[in-house]
C-alpha cells in the first residue's frame, strides 16, 4: 500500500493573540469576520479521517502559531499520527509573507511539508467523511479521483465578468468559484474549468513543485497576499487541472458529498432533518457544515452530538 497524507488547514480566530496578530494588519476595524472562529470542526475532521480512512499515514495539521485542543490529540502527536505544522515552515524562504491570513496563499505552500507523501489529500477543516473511504476513492494506480463537474470559464461568461468586476467595486470577498476558474485558464483551459466543491482534495506533491520551479514568479504573486485577492487563483484547482490536462485524472460527480450551507439560519428541525437523511444513506461520504460557527446553540448541540455518535459508532 503506498503512503497517503492528509493536510488539514485550521485556525483558531477565538485565540486573543491570533486576534490582535489579525488586527494589526486589518484596513479597518470592522474587517475582523467570524469566519475566523472555529467550533469543534477540527476535531471532528482529524478524527473522522482515523476512523473512516484509517489507512491514512499522518495527518498534518497547519496552523499559525497554534495548537488545537482535544480528547487524544496528545497521544496522536506521541504516536507521530498527528503532526502540528508551524507556517513558518512551510514559508521558509518566504518569512516576509507572513503572517497571513489567507487560506489560498497557505494552500500554495502545504507541498513544502516536511515528510509530506508524494500522494496526499487536503481537507478544510470543516470538512469531515461519515462513511468508510478506500485508498481507490482518492487514487486509482497512477491517476488522481477528482469530485466535480465542469463549468463555463469567467473568462468567457459575460454574466460573471460583469458581476466579478462589480464584487471589486463594492469590496466583495474574492470568489471561491472565479479562483478555480482562474486556475484552470492558467493550466489552459481557456473556455471552462473543472468546478470543486467543498470536499477532500487528492494531491501530487511533485506535480505541484514542478509547476512553481518552472514558473517562480505565480508562487510569490499567490502569497504576498495577506488576504484573499482576485489576483490570486485556487491552488489545488491548479493541481487537479494540470492532472486533467496530463490525463491523470478520473473525474466523478458529486454524488459522495452533501455540502450544508448557511447553517446560521437552520433551525433544530431543519438540521435534524439532513442528519437522519445522511444516517439512510451510505453513498455520501463526505461532509460539509458551513458556518457552524454561526449556527444557534441548539443547531450546534444537535449536530455536535450526531457527529461524535457517527465517531464511535
Amino acid at each position: 500500500m503506498r503512503s497517503i497524507d492528509a493536510v488539514i488547514t485550521w485556525v483558531d480566530g477565538s485565540d486573543e493573540d491570533y486576534k490582535k496578530k489579525i488586527e494589526n494588519h486589518l484596513t479597518t476595524s470592522t474587517n475582523y469576520k467570524k469566519q475566523y472562529l472555529q467550533a469543534n470542526e477540527i476535531e471532528y475532521c482529524v478524527k473522522s479521517i482515523l476512523k473512516f480512512a484509517p489507512f491514512v499515514r499522518r495527518i498534518f495539521i497547519v496552523t499559525d502559531n497554534q495548537k488545537p485542543s482535544f480528547k487524544n490529540l496528545e497521544d496522536l502527536i506521541v504516536s507521530n499520527k498527528v503532526k502540528i505544522v508551524d507556517h513558518k515552515e512551510i514559508f521558509k524562504g518566504y518569512e516576509k509573507y507572513l503572517p497571513t491570513f489567507n487560506i489560498r496563499s497557505i494552500d500554495a505552500v502545504l507541498h513544502r511539508i516536511e515528510g509530506l507523501s508524494e500522494m496526499f489529500v487536503y481537507f478544510n477543516d470543516d470538512v469531515f467523511l461519515i462513511n468508510k473511504i478506500h485508498e481507490e476513492d482518492w487514487f486509482v494506480k497512477d491517476k488522481v479521483v477528482l469530485m466535480g463537474n465542469w463549468a463555463k470559464s469567467y473568462s468567457v461568461n459575460p454574466i460573471k465578468i460583469v458581476s466579478e468586476k462589480f464584487k471589486k467595486i463594492i469590496g466583495a470577498r474574492p470568489s471561491f468559484n472565479a479562483s478555480q476558474s482562474k486556475a484552470g485558464k492558467i493550466s489552459g483551459f481557456k473556455k471552462e474549468y473543472f468546478k470543486s466543491y467543498h470536499t477532500a482534495r487528492p494531491q501530487i506533491k511533485s506535480l505541484i513543485k514542478e509547476f512553481y520551479r518552472k514558473n517562480p514568479e505565480s508562487l510569490i504573486n499567490q502569497i504576498k497576499y495577506r488576504f484573499r485577492n482576485y489576483n490570486q487563483f485556487m491552488p489545488y484547482s491548479l493541481c487537479w487541472h494540470l492532472m486533467i490536462k496530463e490525463n491523470s485524472a478520473i473525474i466523478k460527480g458529486v454524488n459522495e458529498l452533501k455540502e450544508v450551507k448557511q447553517t446560521r439560519n437552520f433551525n433544530p428541525s431543519q438540521i435534524i432533518s439532513i442528519l437522519e437523511k445522511l444516517d439512510a444513506t451510505k453513498e455520501v461520504k463526505y461532509l460539509n457544515i458551513q458556518d457552524l460557527n454561526y449556527a444557534s446553540k441548539d443547531v450546534f448541540m444537535i449536530f455536535d452530538k450526531w457527529m461524535r455518535k457517527k465517531l464511535q459508532g
